[in-house]
C-alpha cells in the first residue's frame, strides 16, 4: 500500500473543517468488484467530494453519476468511474451534529491548539514518509540504502587509498666500502653470491688449487656480474670444499625503509598530500647510470583527496640517510571516494541480472563491484570471432579478486580473459591568450590541473578528444582562447582500440598575451 503523507496546511485544514463545519475525511483502499463502503460517522448529511486515482492518475470523481451516498456509506455506480483497484480514495462528507467552536480565527485558543497538535502530526508524518521511503531502492539513502541492497549480497564499496610509485635518488655515487677477505666455500658451483651485491670493482681473489695457494685472475678465471662471483668455463677453480677468499670494493648500501613517508609541497599545512612507502627497497644503479629505486607507496588519506599528478610529490618531511631527492614520474589517480547512493543504487538494481549469469551486463557489474575497479570496465564478447570466449579489461583493483569474481559469474562452458588496458602514451601542447593583467605561471598551472584531470577521466577504450582539452583549458577563469593544440605532434583526436587507455607523458602549455 503506498503511503502518502499529509502536510501541515493539510491537517491543519481538516481538523478545522471536523471541528467547525462537521466535515470529515476519510480513507478507503478500492477493492476491484466490492461497490459499497461503510463511513466511520452514521449522522452522514451530504458527501462533498471523493478524491482517487484513475488510470494511474490523481481524479476527483463525480456526485450522482460515478457515486452515491446510500444511507451511512458511499456507494460506486455500476456504469461509472471507479478508483484502480488496490489504491486509495478519500471520502470528504458532512455529518449532522451540533458545532460548538466557531472562533477559529489565528491567535484564538481552539485554533492555536489544533496547529499545535498539527504540527506535531506534520513531524511523525515526515518520519513515517521517511521509514517508508528507506524500504525501496529506489528512495532509500545512507545507511537505509546500504541495508536494503544487503538483501542482494552486496555492499558499499569504502573509499580506495590512491597508490603508485615515487622514484628515490641521489646525483652523485654512494660512499665507497672495502670488504677484505670475504670467504666462500667452492662447492663446485659457477656462481657465488658476494654479500654486499654492490660491488664497484674486485681487487684480488685467492683459494687453494691442486693442494696449493692460487690467485685468480679476473675475466680468465672469474668475471663479476650483478655482485656476484661467475667461474668462467676452462678457468682455474679452487679445489673443491676448500675455502676461497674475495677482496673488493663496494658502494655504500642505501635502504629506503618500510612505511618513509613522502609528500606534496604547500605553504598551507591542510594541502599537503602525505604518502607511506609499502616495501623496503635498496638503491642500484640503473642502465643509464644514475642512482635511482622506484618504490611503491600509499596515500595516508582514503578517496580521490589523495590523488596527485605526476611531479607533485617532491618533500621528504624526514629525508633518507643518503638519498638527494624524490619524484613520482607518473600520476597518481586511481584513488576512489566512498560509493554514492545514486551509484551503489544502480549497482544494486542490476544484482538480479547478476544472479543470472552468462549475460555480458552481468560481468561487467561483478567486475565493477570489486574494491579498488577505476572507471569503466570494457566487455568484448568473441574479440577473435570465436564463440563462447569473452575479455574483460578494468583498471584497478586486485588481479586475483577479479579472477574470484569473473569465475564466480561466467556460465559453464564460457572462456573470459582478464587483461589490464594496453596504455598509449600522450604528449600534448598547446598555447593559451590571456588576460594582459593575470599571472601567466598561475594560469600555466590551472590549465596544466585542468587538462591532467580531462585525461585522467577518459575510460578505457576512448578518444582524447581535442576539444576536450580546448574546454579544459577555458575552464580557467581569464583564458580567452586555446590554439595550437596537438596530441603527438598531431592536430587530431588520439583515437584508441576497445582494449587501450590514454595516458599523459608530456603536457607543455604556452601562454601569450
Amino acid at each position: 500500500m503506498t503511503f502518502v503523507r499529509k502536510e501541515y496546511r493539510q491537517i491543519t485544514d481538516s481538523m478545522l473543517s471536523q471541528i467547525t463545519r462537521g466535515v470529515i475525511e476519510e480513507k478507503f483502499e478500492h477493492t476491484a468488484g466490492r461497490t459499497k463502503y461503510r463511513l466511520a460517522y452514521p449522522d452522514v448529511v451530504d458527501i462533498l467530494r471523493v478524491e482517487g486515482t484513475l488510470k494511474s492518475s490523481p481524479f476527483t470523481f463525480r456526485k450522482g453519476t460515478d457515486y452515491r451516498l446510500s444511507g451511512s456509506m458511499i456507494e460506486w455506480l455500476r456504469d461509472g468511474e471507479k478508483p484502480a483497484s488496490k489504491t486509495t480514495f478519500t471520502v470528504f462528507y458532512r455529518i449532522d451534529v451540533p458545532m460548538g467552536i466557531t472562533d477559529v480565527n489565528p491567535g484564538s485558543v481552539a485554533r492555536t491548539l489544533i496547529e499545535s497538535i498539527a504540527l506535531e502530526m506534520d513531524y511523525l508524518n515526515a518520519q513515517m514518509r521517511q521509514v517508508y521511503d528507506s524500504g525501496f531502492i529506489d528512495t532509500a539513502t545512507g545507511k537505509s540504502l546500504d541495508l536494503v541492497v544487503s538483501i542482494l549480497g552486496i555492499s558499499r564499496k569504502m573509499a580506495g587509498y590512491a597508490s603508485g610509485e615515487v622514484t628515490f635518488g641521489r646525483k652523485r655515487e654512494p660512499a665507497e666500502v672495502s670488504v677484505s677477505r670475504e670467504a666462500h666455500v667452492y662447492d663446485g658451483k659457477s656462481r657465488y653470491e658476494l654479500k654486499n651485491s654492490l660491488v664497484k670493482g674486485v681487487k684480488a681473489a685467492e683459494g687453494t688449487t691442486d693442494g696449493g695457494k692460487a690467485a685468480y685472475a679476473q675475466g680468465r678465471d672469474f668475471e663479476v656480474r650483478n655482485g656476484a662471483i661467475l667461474w668462467l668455463p676452462g678457468g682455474k677453480k679452487p679445489d673443491l670444499n676448500t675455502v676461497f677468499y674475495v677482496d673488493y670494493s663496494a658502494y655504500e648500501k642505501i635502504v629506503i625503509p618500510l612505511d618513509t613517508r613522502v609528500s606534496t609541497y604547500s605553504r598551507r599545512a591542510e594541502n599537503v598530500k602525505v604518502f607511506r612507502t609499502v616495501r623496503e627497497v635498496t638503491l642500484a644503479k640503473n642502465p643509464d647510470g644514475r642512482w635511482e629505486a622506484d618504490v611503491p607507496v600509499m596515500a595516508l588519506v582514503p578517496g580521490k583527496e589523495g590523488n596527485v599528478f605526476a611531479g607533485s610529490i617532491n618533500i621528504m618531511p624526514r629525508p633518507v640517510t643518503g638519498i638527494e631527492y624524490v619524484i613520482n614520474k607518473k600520476d597518481i589517480l586511481n584513488g576512489t571516494d566512498v560509493e554514492t547512493d545514486s551509484e551503489l543504487r544502480d549497482r544494486g538494481r542490476r544484482a538480479l541480472e547478476v544472479a543470472g549469469k552468462a549475460t555480458l551486463r552481468s560481468l561487467k557489474s561483478a567486475v565493477e563491484g570489486v574494491d579498488g575497479v577505476v572507471g569503466e570496465v570494457v566487455v568484448i564478447d568473441q574479440p577473435d570471432g570465436v564463440p563462447g570466449v569473452m575479455q574483460i579489461i578494468a583498471s584497478g583493483g586486485d588481479d586475483e579478486e577479479i579472477a574470484r569474481v569473473i569465475d564466480e559469474t561466467r556460465a559453464a562452458g564460457i572462456l573470459v580473459e582478464f587483461k589490464r588496458p594496453s596504455l598509449t602514451p600522450l604528449d600534448l601542447k598547446l598555447t593559451l591568450v590571456v588576460r594582459q593583467d593575470l599571472d601567466r605561471s598561475e594560469v600555466r598551472d590551472k590549465a596544466d590541473r585542468q587538462i591532467r584531470e580531462y585525461v585522467g577521466r577518459i575510460n578505457i577504450g576512448e578518444p582524447v578528444l581535442i576539444s576536450g582539452i580546448i574546454r579544459a583549458a577555458l575552464a580557467v577563469e581569464g583564458v580567452r582562447d586555446a590554439r595550437g593544440v596537438t596530441i603527438n605532434d598531431r592536430s587530431e583526436n588520439a583515437e584508441v582500440r576497445s582494449d587501450e587507455k590514454c595516458e599523459l607523458r608530456t603536457l607543455e602549455i604556452y601562454v601569450e598575451d
